[in-house]
């Protein structure tokens, strides 16, 4: 495959390193702290990542975010996508986390954000008891396995039933457990090709 051209003398860094350089620029502007990897005590769960900023806007953009909307991250660990939905203005912002470190972080992160358009509420609880009776657009960065999203969408469609929502679902091992529940339909993919640094599959609920 044919490198792309430059300036002779002048070295290209990997895109890695472009990614993680851009990263650590926009947690200085936004005066948070969301890098690292994590395990979570949790028998179901995977561990703690993050995507890149611009990977988030990328897979947020399909969700049309707006005024009316309460957004909810299933598994916010330390916040990144809670900061840059925050940016916007919506109704509400709110993370849903099962590990105490990561809650802790992502409250801090919340507090110090510069340019918030949004409050944000960060709640410490397994994902399979919150209450999403005001959310209306979701967010998942395949926090857990197939057993507890299959119970998490249970429970998504229990408290929002006769309301219409859109779910973000990156890095969508389980889309099975999607496709399982006939109320969801997807309505949109990305692969890398797209711009995230993962796939992601994009659902609302059926007409």
């Amino acid at each position: 495959m044919a490198s792309e051209p430059h300036e002779p003398g002048i070295v290209v860094p990997p895109k890695s390193v472009v990614t993680r350089l851009a990263n650590a620029v926009w947690e200085t502007a936004l005066g948070i702290s969301t890098r690292g990897v994590a395990p979570v005590e949790h028998e179901d769960s995977y561990h703690y990542a993050t995507m890149s900023f611009s990977a988030i806007r990328t897979v947020l953009r399909p969700l049309s975010l707006g005024t009316d909307d309460s957004f909810v991250d299933i598994g916010c660990g330390k916040g990144r996508v809670l900061a840059v939905a925050a940016r916007q203005r919506l109704r509400a912002v709110i993370g849903v986390e099962f590990d105490p470190a990561c809650t802790a972080a992502a409250r801090l992160n919340a507090r110090r954000l510069r340019g918030r358009n949004t409050p944000i509420a960060v709640h410490q609880v397994d994902a399979k008891e919150f209450d999403y009776v005001d959310g209306t657009a979701f967010f998942l960065f395949n926090p857990f396995g197939a057993k507890t999203l299959d119970t998490v969408l249970r429970k998504i469609r229990a408290d929002t039933v006769n309301r219409p929502i859109r779910i973000a679902y990156a890095n969508p091992l389980h889309d099975d457990v999607f496709a399982a529940h006939p109320w969801l339909t997807r309505y949109a993919t990305f692969t890398e090709r797209d711009g995230a640094d993962h796939p992601a599959s994009f659902y609302r609920t059926t007409p």
